[in-house]
């Protein structure tokens, strides 16, 4: 019980804090203040954490693996940042490694939402409720991609190819998956016409037909799955995310609708309205894809952004219809934040129950635990 009701404390003050940050322009000081309250409040529950997470004592064997040089999965980057800080210290510190993880990720994210975000407190509301902070105990690496993937995101909306190339090709240093972006967010960066939606269903259809194809040409991209038939068999279709995204679509289609002069001129709410539309086709038809949601997530974070664009391009309309929006939103967004604690202690989650280093003796924080309490999990 007490880890739901810090979990909670930690979302409430830092969204309350969230919505008191302004415009830009002649808030900039005040701001960074605020900011750096949000930043302070998520690192330390991260930082202080240990042993929480479903994959904590599977990373503690990667810094491991990667400070003696033993062959490990992981990424390069990942390897050679565990490998050298390892040294720097000349002990094996682990929670040094994952507070810098902690760090690097929550600095992007706050980042890239107060740079992008037409209303930052909407955003970091959503991205609360989502649950996008508190996964980011699980799968650092990946998480830390995803941050400078969706801080990236800005450069692909202003057509910055080479930063965003090069900010992607960074964030594949930690976690290999980030590569997809590099085809899909520029394609989703386009005017869809007509018929790009329909070689988008064909794609879906095709996703349908020709699995085992499919399957095959992913064992060849990620061959370390070959001999794994267990993380082949591991995609399943998210009902949740679908139902989501479904949502979110819909919303965005009455409001595009309404607001048509408004959403002609705004190239953002197009690029993510299509980013949602690639993740429902996704979702649907390559439900097989061995852990799905880590291509889904680089496209549905772009909800956090496209629903306050939304929100903002309703100010035109008549009776109050952006608070009615805005509420409607808020509501939704608590009830999606308690169905994503509800599930915060299954085994593929474990973000529950918290732990802190400061209640451990000092011998439990450095080193790694005994192998045979070592569970391997794939990423």
């Amino acid at each position: 019980m007490a880890g739901y009701v810090l979990y909670i404390i930690i979302a409430l003050v830092s969204c309350f804090v969230a919505f008191s940050v302004r415009d830009r322009e002649g808030h900039e000081l005040a701001n960074r203040i605020r900011l750096a309250i949000i930043f302070w409040i998520l690192f330390l529950a991260s930082a202080l954490r240990i042993y929480t997470g479903n994959d904590y004592r599977t990373y503690i064997y990667h810094f491991h693996d990667s400070y003696r040089d033993i062959f490990v999965v992981t990424e390069p980057g990942f390897n050679a940042v565990a490998k050298y800080v390892y040294k720097f210290f000349d002990e094996e510190y682990f929670l040094v490694l994952f507070a810098l993880f902690a760090f690097v990720t929550i600095l992007f994210f706050l980042k890239a939402l107060y740079e992008q975000s037409r209303d930052f407190g909407m955003s970091f509301m959503l991205f609360m409720a989502y649950g996008l902070y508190f996964q980011t105990y699980n799968t650092v690496r990946y998480y830390m991609a995803l941050a400078i993937v969706f801080y990236a995101m800005r450069f692909v909306r202003d057509r910055q190819y080479v930063k965003f190339l090069l900010a992607v090709l960074v964030a594949a240093l930690f976690h290999k998956t980030a590569i997809a972006v590099l085809l899909i967010y520029p394609v989703c960066r386009m005017r869809w016409q007509i018929y790009h939606y329909v070689m988008i269903v064909i794609a879906g259809i095709s996703g349908l037909v020709f699995k085992s194809q499919y399957m095959e040409l992913f064992v060849r991209l990620y061959p370390s799955y070959k001999n794994e038939p267990e993380y082949l068999a591991s995609g399943g279709m998210s009902i949740i995310n679908i139902l989501r995204v479904a949502a979110v679509i819909a919303f965005a289609i009455v409001i595009m609708i309404l607001c048509k002069k408004e959403h002609e001129k705004n190239d953002a709410v197009r690029f993510y309205f299509q980013m949602n539309v690639a993740a429902l086709v996704l979702y649907l038809c390559f439900s097989f894809v061995p852990f799905l949601s880590r291509l889904g997530y680089y496209l549905i974070i772009s909800q956090v952004l496209l629903i306050p664009e939304l929100i903002k391009m309703s100010e035109g309309l008549k009776l109050n219809v952006k608070k009615v929006l805005v509420a409607g939103v808020t509501l939704c967004a608590a009830a999606y934040f308690g169905m994503f604690m509800y599930k915060a202690t299954a085994e593929n989650v474990k973000i529950l129950p918290y732990s802190t280093w400061l209640t451990y003796d000092s011998s439990d924080m450095i080193g790694y635990p005994e192998p045979e309490q070592y569970i391997l999990i794939r990423e």
